[in-house]
């Protein structure tokens, strides 16, 4: 499922999506580290500093770097001299970017995402599909009346697995908008259809309540990925510069990269 990057350096075509994965705990060589805090601004390090716990410091360190080294193979800027602003919502975006490349990011406990494309607004999550929480509670907070109901149809050993589909295209879709959670987890839905393929499915619905700052799903395109069987990512793809609406399937080409490879690169 994934493509292994070689040294040159890769080109983003309109319909390309790549989304590199690492696994920091793998990042472990102290000289290794020390070449990586290199590449951040003096603001990142104190960030990274801030976090108490030595776990959260690396995954802050790793992330970051991380982020940029990704950049960096797009395009002939060194990875130390990207810089960043944070938008209306708190959403991280290049500052006065040279050319038109659009990222974000997500992490949990093990693995560290970043999708990146040119000329959209994108959004992803990743999810442990094992983690513990109290599903009806949370649904019946978040979720719209429809994905709700669709949840509870389920039997018990299903439900935990289509919460997490649900709640990371969610978290994909509002970081996509850029409105973060103030954009109301309510006011959007998704249905989720079936797919033959255990890693990837794009047989997904987006539909919008009349609260929502969205209304047309036209240019919206969503779908989950799964890097390995304890993990659920979630893309959302928004998009205006396209000849046919994303609704349209065959419109992008999604591609999965090795980040581990990419950090310990010479």
């Amino acid at each position: 499922m994934f493509v292994h990057h070689t040294a040159s350096k890769l080109t983003l075509h309109n319909n390309d999506v790549h989304i590199w994965l690492i696994e920091p705990a793998k990042v472990s060589d102290g000289k290794r580290l020390n070449t990586l805090k290199a590449l951040l601004s003096n603001t990142e390090i104190e960030k990274v500093q801030r976090y108490r716990l030595a776990k959260a410091q690396h995954t802050a360190l790793i992330t970051r770097a991380f982020v940029r080294t990704v950049l960096s193979q797009y395009t002939d800027v060194p990875a130390q001299k990207w810089l960043f602003t944070i938008g209306t919502h708190g959403k991280p975006e290049i500052k006065h970017p040279t050319v038109p490349l659009s990222f974000n990011l997500s992490h949990n406990n093990d693995l560290i995402i970043c999708a990146v494309s040119v000329n959209k607004n994108i959004g992803c999550d990743i999810e442990s599909l094992s983690r513990k929480i109290s599903i009806k509670a949370i649904a019946q907070r978040y979720f719209s009346t429809t994905e709700f109901s669709a949840l509870m149809a389920l039997s018990p050993p299903l439900q935990a697995h289509r919460f997490f589909e649900y709640w990371t295209l969610k978290e994909a879709f509002v970081k996509a908008t850029g409105m973060g959670i103030s954009q109301g987890l309510e006011s959007f839905n998704f249905t989720i259809g079936k797919t033959g393929n255990r890693q990837f499915n794009d047989n997904i619905q987006l539909g919008f309540s009349p609260s929502c700052s969205e209304q047309d799903n036209r240019h919206w395109y969503s779908c989950l990925l799964y890097p390995d069987p304890k993990h659920c990512i979630a893309l959302c793809v928004k998009t205006d510069n396209v000849p046919k609406p994303l609704s349209d399937k065959a419109v992008l080409n999604i591609q999965l990269f090795d980040g581990l490879a990419l950090l310990n690169r010479d």
